[in-house]
């Protein structure tokens, strides 16, 4: 069995507030498909503060297992796929 491998990210922020809410990645995958995961349930966590205030905003990296910033944080292909599973059970109960 073959894992998707992450092969580029960008961030999207052209619809975030003030304070950073909003923002979302662009994860595109080997296997031709994408997905747009927002950072907002990461805002209490210190590492992607800066992220979200827009000091490393424009520097996400893959290395196709992950995604990570200079300052350390990073996200793994499984917590993005969790985030979104979150964000539609939400969705359907409220």
């Amino acid at each position: 069995m073959s894992t998707v491998k992450i092969k580029s990210v960008w961030m999207d922020s052209a619809c975030c507030d003030k304070q950073g809410m909003g923002i979302a990645l662009d994860v595109d995958l080997d296997n031709g498909a994408s997905m747009m995961v927002y950072l907002d349930s990461k805002a209490g966590e210190p590492s992607f503060t800066d992220i979200l205030n827009g000091k490393y905003r424009a520097k996400p990296k893959t290395d196709g297992e992950r995604v990570y910033w200079e300052n350390g944080a990073s996200l793994s292909f499984q917590e993005m796929i969790d985030m979104l599973q979150a964000e539609k059970r939400a969705r359907a109960a409220g």
